[in-house]
């Protein structure tokens, strides 16, 4: 209910003693606690007046709920605002925030912290690919070392290369459903392959390089992260 003008102060005036209450015969003391009251408390008339300091911090728990009541489980808890979603993506440091709208960016955050202490490993890599990229059937990384020349068994160019190896270096392969809207046709995956080179450049240990492939598959992919 709107609070009408003549009864702010009225909660902090209420809470002095009797002897301050009885007294304030003018209105004054009352009048100058109602600016205090709108300050502290706020108000819920229609004027446009900024929300109170009390009604700011109760809003606080939302700011780090990306998926609201889905993602807390507390019951009328609203979702993070739009515009503190690259705020709240830096406390979970992950960088690459810019390229996601926020409804992805959401799903990303919610699910990215549990995973934080496998940073840096194949694990990680590639569940974080699936979690950024829901159209991603499948995640293959080869970073075993090249085997050497092996008569009868290397197979030039595919296992085996003449010169010298390449320490730290792995091969992601992964399998795209076109189905999920990556790479149907040539600007969409001039669109969709930096996003996952930008997801392996952040997630990958920074002293190894890598090679990309990228295979297109007719099928759908059967696990869907939605807000």
């Amino acid at each position: 209910m709107a609070q009408a003008p003549s009864e702010r102060g009225t909660r902090m005036l209420d809470s002095l003693p009797a002897i301050y209450r009885t007294q304030d015969t003018s209105g004054h003391l009352k009048l100058l606690l109602g600016a205090f009251e709108e300050v502290l408390f706020g108000n819920d008339d229609e004027t446009g007046t900024p929300p109170g300091i009390e009604q700011q911090i109760e809003a606080i728990p939302s700011f780090f709920s990306p998926l609201g009541d889905r993602y807390t489980g507390r019951s009328g808890l609203a979702k993070t605002p739009d515009r503190f979603l690259p705020w709240l993506a830096t406390w979970v440091a992950f960088t690459p925030h810019a390229l996601f709208t926020p409804e992805q960016l959401r799903v990303i955050i919610s699910g990215i912290s549990p995973m934080y202490a496998r940073r840096g490993t194949r694990a990680y890599l590639e569940q974080l690919l699936k979690l950024c990229f829901p159209e991603i059937l499948d995640v293959n990384i080869d970073d075993d070392p090249v085997q050497g020349f092996i008569i009868g068994q290397a197979k030039i160019g595919e296992d085996t290369l003449f010169g010298n190896e390449r320490p730290f270096w792995f091969r992601t392969t992964v399998d795209v459903s076109r189905k999920g809207g990556a790479g149907t046709d040539a600007e969409s995956l001039a669109e969709f392959e930096p996003k996952v080179r930008a997801i392996i450049d952040f997630a990958k240990p920074a002293h190894t390089a890598y090679e990309l492939r990228l295979a297109f598959s007719a099928r759908e992919s059967s696990e869907r992260y939605t807000v």
